[in-house]
């Protein structure tokens, strides 16, 4: 083997694109089972429904997360697809994103549990927080070492970034999804 492997390992956007597509899918997957169905209650269609209404918190924090996990894919898919190429450094700092993503449905489940704490609610922004750092270095890393697909366009030309890279960091920002959230709690 005449090539060192340093040159090769982590080069396939395509590789890191089917990852990403299946770390979200089982973060989101592993969201939903938290919610339970109701044992105890269920011996009545009253208790049933005092039963389901209990699970308020638990679906709150599952449609929270479940739409900031679709965001951040969004932003995700979108900065994958004008890859061009991919280096292992780029790779790494994806890696290091998607490890905050599998923390999202450990850090809603303790939301769900202790809704009114201070802590549930700090630990799980400091996760939505997390993602969205993890985001940034991603287009920096591709714009710098230049390994976005080259546009044939006219307005795309030398020195001039493709318009999707100005929106990215703003697709997934969590500062307007913690304005609702401490709005909704009380902020406690």
């Amino acid at each position: 083997m005449s090539e060192p492997y340093n040159r090769f390992s982590g080069q396939s956007p395509e590789r890191l694109t089917a990852l990403t597509d299946g770390l979200f899918a089982v973060a989101m997957t592993l969201l939903v089972l938290g919610l339970r169905v109701p044992l105890a209650a269920a011996d009545s269609e009253h208790g049933l429904w005092e039963g389901l209404l209990k699970l308020g918190p638990s679906f709150a924090a599952y449609l929270l997360s479940f739409t900031m996990l679709g965001t951040f894919w969004l932003a995700q898919h979108t900065l994958l697809t004008i890859l061009g190429k991919c280096d292992r450094t780029l790779t790494w700092i994806h890696l290091g994103f998607l490890f905050v993503v599998t923390l999202l449905p450990f850090s809603a489940a303790v939301l769900a549990d202790h809704v009114g704490l201070r802590l549930a609610i700090g630990a799980y922004w400091l996760n939505i927080l997390l993602l969205g750092a993890g985001r940034r270095p991603d287009p920096l890393r591709a714009r710098g070492r230049h390994l976005l697909r080259q546009h044939r366009r006219e307005r795309d030309r030398p020195g001039r970034r493709p318009a999707l890279l100005h929106r990215l960091p703003a697709t997934a920002s969590p500062v307007g999804a913690a304005a609702v959230t401490a709005r909704g709690s009380g902020a406690r």
